[in-house]
């Protein structure tokens, strides 16, 4: 009797709190999982950027790393033997054609030439006096009054004259340049290195190096070409399509410079071949021994660009997400080129025209429905996407 009351009011209370619960709204057994399901197939399908693959013309280029060489590049020594009494530049700084830059006691260099001209002057003296006596007793020798030898050896002492005469003056020349050579001036334009000779410091010729000299502006760089770039610069210089670019620590083009030397061989132990551009420089951005990033442009080409953004990598192999005409995703393996800006080269894989998605790639699967997100221009958007995408990047 006492159990038939508990079951009874147990299922009083079980009763009176279902009431209680539709009342309140909730949804019987059963439903809750019905509806969950209908509002997921209601859900809005994912939005997503997309951009077109395009065929465009782009440059064909290689890529290397060249060095900054300067045309002009002087070690400068002294071309005599002397103390410094100047220098009138200061190390390091830019200097001028015909400047100059030290100056060499002279005195010692003025004083040997007088001397010289001193000794070319004695010298004049005695073979004028030599051909006046060769004019004075030939008319006698012809006459009989002197013998022939003696008029012979008047000849030979003239002839001594003028020989000595010649040395004289070619010493005093001698002089002259070494008095001239006591005053070192630059070459050509450019810039000093830190000299470390000062003034009262003795210099000996063609051995002391007094200070280095190197063209800044226009200035060079220099590139070591394989043999398939090599073949393909000789091409476009002869069509005034080759090009060389210096590139910034970003990959974008910082300068450009006109290649107009090749090196006339191999070297056989890289087997590179050499080749200069000039690149204007009057800012000095750009100094000798630098090595820099450089692109060698030698023609165009049409590719297939996509932006960089859209590929993504599975396994081994580059992917990009393909929007179908009904808005599904499909995922298509690619093989990929070079890179142009902020989009990139594909060689197989992907028809012209196609629809690429280009952001929530990590939330995409294959065959999983998406949008064009409202307000996009799919056949334009490529720019915009890729500038969405370096943002988010930064």
């Amino acid at each position: 009797m006492r159990a038939a009351v508990t079951v009874g009011l147990a299922a009083t209370m079980v009763a009176a709190a279902g009431l209680a619960w539709v009342l309140a709204g909730r949804p019987w057994p059963g439903e809750g999982s019905q509806a969950k399901g209908a509002r997921t197939d209601a859900a809005p399908v994912l939005e997503v950027s997309v951009a077109r693959a395009e065929r465009t013309t782009v440059p064909i280029v290689f890529d290397y790393t060249g060095v900054i060489v300067s045309p002009s590049d002087a070690a400068l020594r002294p071309r005599v033997t002397g103390v410094v009494v100047e220098r009138s530049f200061e190390p390091g700084a830019m200097v001028e054609q015909g400047q100059l830059l030290f100056r060499i006691d002279p005195q010692p260099f003025a004083v040997a030439l007088q001397a010289a001209e001193a000794q070319r002057d004695q010298a004049w003296a005695q073979f004028a006096f030599s051909k006046v006596e060769v004019e004075r007793v030939e008319s006698l020798a012809d006459d009989g009054f002197t013998s022939r030898q003696r008029f012979q050896q008047l000849q030979s002492d003239r002839a001594i004259a003028a020989a000595r005469l010649r040395e004289t003056e070619a010493e005093v020349l001698r002089q002259q340049l070494d008095l001239g050579y006591t005053e070192i001036r630059a070459p050509f334009a450019g810039r000093a290195s830190l000299s470390d000779i000062n003034a009262g410091e003795l210099v000996t010729a063609n051995q002391t190096e007094l200070v280095s000299l190197v063209q800044i502006d226009p200035i060079d760089v220099q590139v070591a070409l394989s043999a398939e770039a090599s073949v393909a610069v000789e091409a476009a210089l002869a069509t005034g399509q080759a090009a060389l670019e210096v590139l910034a620590g970003d990959g974008r083009p910082a300068a450009t410079a006109r290649i107009y030397k090749l090196d006339n061989r191999f070297n056989s132990g890289t087997a590179r071949r050499l080749v200069r551009a000039m690149l204007d420089n009057a800012d000095g951005r750009f100094l000798p021994g630098e090595f820099v990033r450089t692109r060698v442009q030698v023609g165009t080409r049409e590719r297939l660009l996509v932006p960089t953004v859209a590929l993504s990598a599975q396994l081994d192999r580059r992917v990009v997400h393909v929007l179908d005409a009904d808005g599904r995703v499909r995922i298509t393996p690619v093989e990929t080129g070079d890179n142009h800006g902020e989009r990139t080269a594909i060689l197989r894989g992907l028809p012209e025209g196609m629809a690429i998605v280009t952001d929530h790639l990590q939330d995409l699967r294959q065959g999983q429905r998406v949008a064009p997100r409202a307000g996009r221009d799919v056949a334009g958007s490529s720019q915009r996407v890729v500038g969405e995408s370096s943002r988010r990047l930064e």
